[in-house]
């Protein structure tokens, strides 16, 4: 009698637990598009432009060519055979005509190699008084571990010199990148486990909190501040310094977070999205955000699976902010993947909206609407 109540009740929570999956991915869902202007895709990038760092100036860096060992041997084919390559690019915002701009990427080519470079998250901390910028970037090298790249940027040469790689068994499955210094860094580790695909696969839709937000300094090193977390994706600060904003995929909401003196992060909000977020930019004007989102996860994996072959919906919302704490949600933006498919990143700079996606072209449309 027991037994058969202890296996009814196993099997009625993995039922619970598919219904709650499959509702999650959006097979139910339908949305209707719209723009805040026109838009159009930008020449200059083919293979992804996934995550941004936007400068009070309006310069904007973008991350290109990514590739992770999570995903499929089709698109690990699609990968090889478009002959795509891991860059960093810059778009001007603050001109009238936005232009794409690939970054000589120089290295002594000890611990860091161009060719093997397949960049992610990334995060700026800028020196306006050197005019060397410190550049901070998710690098998921093929077969190896994931480590974030230390590079200063040189305004007036526009050279990305490699300086130093960041490795350790407590960065794990790395997804983006906060700076918090010269030698000091936030970052998201999404998943625990990072070696096996099918263990891999099987913790993000198990939805296991085994998600975590690392730290690390010279002085102190690696430093666990956030756990218990379900698809942490992307990370981002306020402008002051004093709030952080992590965003959770598979949990569809973000969450504020108070920084102590330490470094350490105190809980303030957890604001519900009812979409997939994927990474955070903030408006260096405003103090607001703006989030490349999945509204239809389906469409998502199965365009990461074959990027040619399956399209996948964008959308865009823009994060409201008063005194670091998110205030209300608009949804600036929805395609069904005509435009872009697969938006993962997004800002809003001298009335342009700039979208990044992960696999595919870089976006840029005109705001003619009040935000």
């Amino acid at each position: 009698m027991y037994l058969k109540i202890a296996v009814l009740s196993i099997c009625l929570f993995v039922l619970q637990h598919v219904i709650r999956l499959i509702y999650s991915l959006g097979f139910h869902l339908h949305y209707y598009q719209h723009y805040p202007g026109s838009c159009y895709q930008l020449d200059g990038i083919e293979y992804g432009s996934q995550n941004f760092h936007t400068l009070p100036d309006g310069k904007t860096f973008v991350t290109s060519g990514l590739n992770m060992n999570l995903l499929s041997q089709s698109f690990q084919a699609h990968y090889k055979n478009s002959n795509v390559s891991g860059a960093i690019y810059t778009v001007s915002l603050s001109e009238n005509s936005a232009k794409v701009v690939k970054l000589d990427i120089r290295s002594d080519g000890k611990s860091f190699k161009v060719g093997t470079f397949r960049p992610h998250g990334i995060s700026v901390w800028p020196n306006n008084y050197t005019g060397q910028h410190v550049v901070y970037v998710v690098n998921h090298p093929a077969g190896e571990s994931d480590r974030i790249e230390k590079f200063h940027f040189n305004q007036s040469t526009g050279i990305l010199h490699h300086i130093k790689t960041y490795t350790s068994s407590k960065l794990r499955f790395l997804y983006d990148v906060q700076a918090l210094g010269e030698d000091s860094f936030y970052t998201t580790n999404i998943l625990y486990e990072h070696k096996v695909r099918f263990f891999m696969l099987l913790e993000l839709f198990s939805l296991m909190p085994w998600s975590s937000v690392m730290m690390y300094s010279g002085e102190t090193g690696y430093q666990e501040v956030i756990t218990g977390l379900t698809s942490a994706t992307g990370i981002a600060m306020s402008g002051c310094g004093s709030f952080v904003y992590v965003s959770l995929s598979l949990s569809s909401e973000i969450r504020v977070y108070a920084r102590q003196k330490d470094n350490s992060l105190t809980l303030q909000q957890s604001y519900p999205l009812y979409t997939h977020p994927d990474n955070v930019v903030l408006d260096p004007t405003t103090g607001d955000l703006f989030i490349g989102s999945h509204p239809i996860a389906y469409q998502y994996l199965k365009h990461l699976d074959k990027p040619k072959k399956f399209k996948a919906a964008s959308q865009v919302l823009h994060l409201r902010t008063a005194e670091g704490i998110i205030t209300s949600a608009t949804e600036l933006l929805y395609d069904d993947g005509d435009l872009l498919s697969g938006s993962s990143a997004a800002v809003v700079y001298n009335k342009k909206l700039l979208i990044g996606s992960a696999v595919e072209k870089l976006v840029l449309c005109e705001v003619s609407v009040p935000i």
